[in-house]
C-alpha cells in the first residue's frame, strides 16, 4: 500500500488500528461510572 493512502473510513492503515484501539479502551470506560453507580445503589 503506498504511503498516506487511505485504507478505511478516510484513515491510513495505522491511524485505523489507533481508531480501533481507542475504540476498545474508551467504551468500556464509559459504562465504568453507571456501572459502579448501580452497585453502589440503596437497597429498599
Amino acid at each position: 500500500m503506498p504511503k498516506g493512502e487511505e485504507f478505511a473510513i478516510g484513515l491510513n492503515q495505522g491511524g485505523f488500528i489507533l481508531f480501533i484501539a481507542l475504540l476498545f479502551v474508551c467504551l468500556p470506560l464509559c459504562w465504568l461510572p453507571w456501572v459502579i453507580d448501580g452497585t453502589k445503589a440503596e437497597k429498599k
